[in-house]
C-alpha cells in the first residue's frame, strides 16, 4: 500500500515540526497521527473538511516539506467537484 501523503509529510517532519503543524491546527500530534495511520479507514487519511482545511492552511507553513492539500486529507473533499476544478 502506498503511503497517504499526511504519513509521508509526518515522517519527514521533525518531531518540533510535527508538534507545531498540531499546534497550529488546535489538535494533538496523536490525532494527526491517527489521520496518517488511517484510523478506522484501513489506512486512507481522512478526517472532517474543517480539519482538512486547517490542516492545508498550517501546512504551508513548512515549506521544505511535502504540500498537503484537503483533498489528501479528506474523502469528501477528494471527490468534490469544486476541489477537483482548484486542481487543472
Amino acid at each position: 500500500m502506498a503511503k497517504n501523503k499526511m504519513k509521508e509529510w509526518l515522517e519527514r517532519a521533525s518531531k518540533e515540526e510535527a508538534l507545531a503543524l498540531a499546534d497550529k491546527v488546535g489538535t494533538s500530534l496523536g490525532v494527526l497521527r491517527q489521520i496518517a495511520g488511517g484510523y478506522r479507514t484501513g489506512g486512507v487519511a481522512s478526517t472532517n473538511p474543517d480539519t482538512a482545511a486547517a490542516i492545508e492552511k498550517a501546512a504551508k507553513k513548512f515549506p521544505q516539506l511535502p504540500q498537503l492539500t484537503r483533498g489528501d486529507l479528506c474523502v469528501a473533499c477528494s471527490k468534490c467537484e469544486y476541489f477537483k476544478g482548484c486542481k487543472k
